[in-house]
């Protein structure tokens, strides 16, 4: 069984408020698609727990469950776009100086 998150452990507001908005929304698409809740559990792979969880918002679910469920369904560009090129490059350039000779024996 996974580890299960404490209730007591804080969220914050934000991002407790957008998981709660992805669950409505899987919901709402799965009922749209007049999808049962049992055949999309089995489709995604998960228990009937689980797929009651998402899409009531828990946090404790596990964010790859959450983002097949969307995936399934079609909606993760609309839920969850993936984020510009610049923003998964980092400014910091770290320099290593190179060895010499010398530091070979160090050892």
């Amino acid at each position: 069984m996974p580890k299960r998150i404490p209730d007591n452990v804080p969220i914050p507001m934000p991002v407790a408020d957008l998981i709660e908005r992805w669950g409505r929304s899987i919901r709402a698409q799965r009922q749209a698609r007049k999808i049962p809740m049992r055949d999309f559990a089995h489709r995604i792979n998960v228990s009937l727990n689980t797929l009651q969880r998402i899409e009531r918002g828990e946090h404790s679910v596990q964010a790859g469950t959450v983002l097949t469920a969307m995936t399934t369904l079609g909606i993760m560009e609309q839920l969850c776009p993936y984020p510009q090129p610049s923003l998964m490059q980092s400014s910091v350039v770290r320099v290593r100086t190179p060895l010499t000779k010398s530091d070979d024996d160090y050892f």
